[in-house]
């Protein structure tokens, strides 16, 4: 390019002419070419970046200096984008790399990648980017690549590391780029703290499954308690309580075994009632003292069999250990729920072992606190029943009692076509007793006879005290013949027995007794009774100590 620099002059208005004769002489001294830049302004007052190269030599033995001036305006322009874009990659949040698609080799990083992975940017651009990518095999690095050329991008989650060796996850959103080579520009943004708070979130949102699930599950267990509670409310007996127990609690409380033990009426001794799964044995009788929650009057807590603190009424003790709950109502101790501890789970980090055991007796004390008022209000019950169906002094059934029994026998005999009979007994002399020895001493003779009655009758029979000293004993399915002999067996065995008071021997008993059966004597109860009553009065006008069968004549029409 040849170019008159006459009309070329400099921003400061010197002729380019001029400077480029002393450029000449300065970058020539030493050698016979240079390079340099200036900017010249042109005759219309523009200016223009330009690259001026001089070489120098000899012609004709002259020197001649030769000038080639190349504009480079765009070239600027493109360097100060350059540094306008090093510029904003430095100032980026995310980590920038450029890398190589066919060496994966490093080609360019910005400030926040080194700062990251505390390297140097020339120590950065001389690694393969797996360098610091330890998480990523060879065929995973394949698939990512593929990715890359089918689709042109990729986002991927990985572990960086550090110089130190230490390492950080990152979400890495990868683009292709195509040039004179293929190259892929990573944004590589550290996520600890998004994965901290996703953990945090995932951990929290597992805890919340739980707390739901034990929140059902609770429920689930009070709808349970609520109806074991109102079943042990319809139960006749203990013992029925207990056999239900037994078969509710293993679905009501979250363990595998355990036992329900209860004092017996004298209090010296505990029983063990109901039973559920085979790793918790307990004697079937035990002492009060022997075990830790009845002594203490609170829950026993046993972490494992090694603990020196175990009951002694466990034969075998479970390998995680057990509760012992004391069932106390009104003031009372009614007994002990023994339960075994369940097995650790298996998500420590959610839920302690200590947590399960507190859980497990907070169960247990709702369960025990139940279970105690229904069998303190079972036995209140059973109390009152039998104070308004039993004689006080006796112990036998009360004369209301036995007129609903014998009405009810008599129903079911005439359904069934069966007999029944019927005993009225009156104790000889007794006024004489009473007289003689006192009243102290009458009313042991009631109570003696009455324990001889209870020790000599079937299951199915009714012995009662019908007023004073008469008593009434109902068989049922026993005829008239039945009846009779078994009124001679009790009159005989009376005789041997022998009533003491105050030191003093009583004297021999006999008694008086009156038969009467249906359907041979009556067609219910009332009939009965009147038939056994004039039966009575016979035996007694008679010469009494004897039997007397009720004469059909006695029976009405």
């Amino acid at each position: 390019m040849t170019l008159d620099f006459a009309p070329l002059r400099q921003p400061d208005g010197r002729l380019s002419s001029e400077i480029l004769a002393e450029k000449m002489l300065e970058d020539t001294k030493g050698g016979l070419s240079s390079v340099f830049e200036w900017t010249y302004v042109r005759r219309d007052g523009t200016t223009f970046e330009a690259e001026v190269s001089l070489n120098r030599s000899m012609t004709s033995g002259a020197w001649h200096t030769q000038a080639i001036i190349r504009d480079i305006t765009e070239r600027k322009k493109a360097e100060e984008s350059l540094k306008l874009f090093r510029l904003l990659i430095d100032q980026s949040n995310d980590a920038i790399e450029v890398v190589d698609l066919d060496t994966l080799r490093l080609l360019d990083v910005n400030v926040k990648t080194c700062s990251d992975l505390d390297y140097t940017r020339e120590e950065l651009l001389s690694m393969h980017v797996y360098d610091f990518d330890p998480t990523i095999d060879e065929p995973a690095r394949a698939k990512v690549v593929e990715g890359l050329r089918n689709s042109g991008s990729a986002i991927i989650q990985t572990t960086h590391r550090r110089k130190d060796g230490s390492t950080f996850p990152v979400e890495v959103s990868m683009r292709l780029v195509h040039l004179d080579r293929n190259y892929v520009v990573c944004a590589v943004r550290d996520i600890t703290e998004r994965k901290r708070m996703e953990n945090a979130l995932a951990e929290t949102n597992a805890k919340l499954k739980i707390a739901l699930e034990e929140s059902k599950k609770h429920a689930q267990e009070a709808i349970k308690l609520t109806e074991l509670v109102d079943t042990l409310q319809s139960c006749h007996t203990a013992e029925e309580a207990y056999q239900i127990i037994g078969n509710i609690l293993p679905t009501t409380l979250s363990s595998s075994a355990g036992a329900l033990c209860m004092t017996t009426s004298s209090r010296n001794m505990v029983e063990t009632v109901a039973t559920w799964g085979d790793t918790l044995a307990t004697e079937k009788t035990f002492a009060p003292e022997n075990c830790w929650a009845l002594r203490r009057g609170k829950i026993h807590r046993v972490n494992d069999s090694t603990s020196p603190l175990r009951c002694a009424h466990l034969s075998v003790c479970p390998e995680d250990g057990y509760l012992c709950v004391p069932l106390a109502a009104h003031g009372e101790m009614l007994g002990v729920l023994c339960v075994e501890r369940p097995p650790q789970s298996p998500n420590l980090s959610l839920r302690s072992p200590e947590d399960q055991v507190e859980a497990l007796a907070s169960q247990a004390s709702a369960v025990g606190e139940r279970i105690s008022l229904a069998l303190a209000n079972l036995r209140l019950r059973d109390v009152l029943r039998n104070q308004s169906i039993r004689d006080p002094l006796t112990g036998l059934f009360n004369r209301r009692f036995m007129e609903e029994s014998l009405e009810r026998e008599v129903r079911r005999a005439a359904r069934n076509n069966e007999s029944v009979s019927l005993l009225m007994l009156d104790i000889d002399h007794f006024k004489q007793f009473n007289d003689t020895f006192g009243h102290q001493a009458g009313d042991m003779i009631l109570r003696q006879f009455g324990d001889f009655l209870n020790q000599r009758t079937r299951g199915q029979d009714v012995a009662c005290r019908y007023g004073g000293e008469e008593f009434v004993l109902i068989l049922a399915g026993a005829t008239d013949d039945d009846g009779s002999k078994r009124a001679e067996i009790l009159r005989e065995e009376l005789k041997q027995l022998t009533v003491w008071h105050s030191g003093q021997v009583l004297g021999r008993i006999a008694v008086s007794i009156g038969v009467s059966s249906f359907p041979g004597h009556g067609a219910n109860g009332v009939e009965l009774l009147r038939a056994a009553d004039q039966a009575l009065y016979r035996a007694k006008t008679e010469g009494r100590d004897r039997v007397v069968v009720a004469n059909s004549t006695n029976t009405p029409g």
